[in-house]
């Protein structure tokens, strides 16, 4: 089997889940002790990743990085050397895909090229049919989408398997 290293990075809003989701995939545990990320926390995981006919195990750095509303200057330094990122959203927020994409343009400035997938978390408080509709995000930057729920699990392993295979796909 193959093995490869790879930064990834997490990108959303404060409050969106972003080291909830880390940490469902990661310790696959959940909790509802909410503290802001400052900076940048940085955790190591292992896993299988299907890519061109072969299983690779993907080595990932990831970067669960503020939510900072400050912009492309204060985030720089966190993403530059992404291999790909995660750019999540809260289903429970009108706003989502407006949030969402401002991150992606922000990613795709300083990284341009690099794999994107989309992430709407808190899938598990919003109805299916009330999901926040955000596939515009996937015409504009390509990637891919997942409701994820870091409190029950839902789609979290599929979401960061995506992004993995999108980077063996371009070779990122």
């Amino acid at each position: 089997m193959t093995a490869i290293a790879r930064k990834l990075c997490l990108l959303g809003d404060f409050s969106v889940g972003k080291t909830s989701l880390i940490r469902r995939y990661v310790h696959d545990e959940f909790s509802a002790d909410y503290r802001a990320t400052v900076g940048v926390q940085i955790h190591q995981y292992n896993d299988c990743v299907d890519g061109d006919g072969s299983t690779v195990e993907l080595s990932q750095v990831i970067w669960d990085i503020e939510g900072s509303r400050f912009g492309k200057d204060l985030i720089k330094n966190y993403v530059v050397g992404s291999a790909g990122a995660v750019v999540i959203g809260d289903a429970t927020r009108s706003d989502a895909a407006s949030s969402m994409a401002s991150h992606a343009r922000i990613f795709l400035g300083i990284m341009p090229g690099r794999p994107l997938v989309f992430a709407m978390n808190k899938c598990d408080l919003v109805a299916k049919d009330e999901r926040p509709q955000v596939g515009s995000l996937v015409e504009e930057f390509g990637g891919g989408l997942v409701y994820t729920s870091a409190l029950t699990g839902e789609s979290v392993r599929p979401l960061f398997r995506a992004l993995g295979m999108r980077i063996l796909e371009i070779g990122a």
